[in-house]
């Protein structure tokens, strides 16, 4: 039995061989099987984490593709990090710090309109403050006339001290008309007006043209 499984083991081999020598590509085709057949479980692995590099960076793209209008000259782009389950709306962390150049007080927009200001600065990441931010105050103007008013932050921020009797109206622009920022970047617009309750100003509610939450992607002025 042994000298049959032996005698058996000859053929096969030299058939192999009589292949290999008179069709070479059969020879390669067959190294290439056992190159396969001997790949570690590890190249395996690698194989999958580079696949799931690839998707991150898929899903970063299309997540963000609307968001990212070319970058102007003077900024810079930066990714905001999620805030979820949380979603403060006083301030957002974006991926951008000393390694490209930010400062603290510059202005950061979303789709050209402002948002806040870096407040601190780390390595390779910034905190921002929100115009929703109770301590945030802003001078700005209102409307075509630009009537000086005060921007004040928070879940429902507000213009307010605008000279009693101006003529401010629903729909009224509000804009940054403040030392440091880049004069005439929007902010809101007038939803309701009211007059203050010392009775000495009038006041303006606002409207926001974007979700706080729903940002991933914003420029920080240089």
């Amino acid at each position: 039995m042994r000298k049959r499984n032996g005698s058996f083991l000859v053929v096969c081999i030299a058939v192999l061989a009589a292949i290999v020598f008179f069709e070479p590509s059969y020879g390669w085709k067959f190294r290439a099987f056992l190159d396969r057949s001997a790949a570690s479980p590890s190249d395996g692995q690698n194989l999958a984490a580079q696949n799931q590099v690839l998707m991150a960076e898929l899903a970063k793209l299309q997540s963000v593709a609307a968001q990212m209008p070319d970058a102007p000259s003077g900024y810079i782009r930066a990714m905001v990090y999620s805030r979820y389950p949380m979603n403060f709306k006083n301030e957002i962390l974006a991926d951008a710090g000393e390694n490209v150049g930010v400062f603290v007080g510059k202005a950061v927009t979303f789709q050209g309109v402002l948002v806040g200001s870096v407040e601190k600065i780390f390595k390779d990441s910034s905190l921002i403050q929100t115009v929703f931010d109770g301590t945030f105050k802003v001078p700005v103007r209102v409307g075509n006339a630009g009537y000086d008013a005060l921007f004040t932050g928070g879940s429902y921020p507000k213009a307010v001290s605008i000279r009693k009797n101006a003529p401010v109206h629903v729909g009224d622009i509000v804009y940054a008309a403040a030392p440091g920022l880049p004069y005439g970047l929007p902010i809101a617009v007038v939803s309701a007006t009211s007059t203050s309750p010392d009775d000495l100003f009038e006041e303006a509610e606002l409207s926001f043209a974007y979700d706080i939450n729903g940002i991933q992607t914003v420029l920080i002025a240089k």
